[in-house]
């Protein structure tokens, strides 16, 4: 795909600008997050209906058209970056000491969201990150709030392997279900996205699930 790489000059601008508003956003007082029902991790066939809502089931894709085919439903402006490693080096070390690859940040106020990721990765691990950060704009996962994380795993029925979901704040998400209570799970269900989202638009129309789940629109 063809990245977004800021000019040098304003990358530190740009991130200092992002630091600051997430900061913001953090101390704005709002609704407490609650556990609120249960669910099981996301299929193959349900990431299907999602990209039947996009209009990209059974078409081969890139991250950046699933990038604007989501900004496009949840009506919100996504930009990807990609930054080269000697212009932002504290970027590098951020990620390293977090265990992440890459770094997404939100606006709900401002209908925007920015992804981060270091230009030094290689071409597979690139596009599988930039998927997993798109999959927690899906997934409605930043419409919950940070400081009320569930602790351990909640099953309801073991055997479904079923896990505790939190409400959310009011803001648009592209997932039927609700966010999981437990970080953890959030962060797998967003590998699974990526990994669901690169087999599908590599594959296109000869995925196994295109055009199965058109009857639910």
């Amino acid at each position: 795909m063809e990245a977004s790489a800021p000019k040098r000059g304003s990358v530190n601008m740009l991130w200092a600008k992002i630091e600051t508003l997430g900061r913001h956003l953090r101390d704005l007082g709002g609704a407490r997050s609650r556990t609120h029902g249960s669910r099981s991790l996301l299929t193959a066939a349900e990431f299907q209906e999602e990209l039947a809502i996009l209009g990209l089931s059974g078409r081969m894709f890139d991250p950046k058209d699933y990038a604007e085919a989501l900004g496009d439903y949840l009506n919100i402006s996504i930009a990807i970056h990609v930054i080269p490693d000697d212009w932002y080096p504290e970027l590098l070390r951020r990620l390293a000491i977090s265990g992440r690859l890459g770094e997404l940040h939100y606006s709900e106020q401002l209908n925007l969201a920015a992804i981060f990721v270091p230009g030094s990765l290689p071409a597979l691990v690139l596009t599988l990150t930039i998927l997993h950060e798109l999959g927690h704009l899906a997934a409605g996962d930043l419409l919950i709030e940070p400081s009320k994380e569930a602790s351990g795993t909640h099953h309801r029925h073991v055997e479904e392997a079923e896990f505790a979901t939190f409400s959310t704040k009011k803001g648009k998400k592209l997932a039927r279900g609700l966010p999981f209570a437990e970080e953890a799970l959030r962060e797998r269900e967003a590998n699974l996205r990526a990994s669901y989202a690169l087999f599908a638009g590599c594959l296109g129309n000869d995925s196994p699930y295109a055009y199965a789940m058109y009857s639910v629109l």
